[in-house]
């Protein structure tokens, strides 16, 4: 069921424009909905979503496991 959820709001993603996924990441960590500062993210990990962020900057649509494999996290 969750990840049915998942990839339903992976899916309404996709079709935003690089500017409005850069917002969607801004909002998300605004509202700590991924609170990378937190003690409960890894260094690694943090690295992680601030370098997705450059992507998604660029215009760059991030699949975390592709993301992952590519920079070796």
């Amino acid at each position: 069921m969750a990840l049915n959820r998942v990839r339903q709001v992976v899916e309404q993603i996709k079709v935003l424009s690089a500017k409005e996924k850069l917002e969607l990441f801004r909002t998300l960590l605004e509202e700590n909905v991924f609170p990378a500062k937190e003690d409960h993210f890894t260094e690694q990990e943090i690295a992680e979503i601030e370098a997705a962020l450059q992507e998604v900057a660029r215009g760059e649509w991030v699949d975390f496991d592709e993301f992952r494999k590519e920079h070796g996290f």
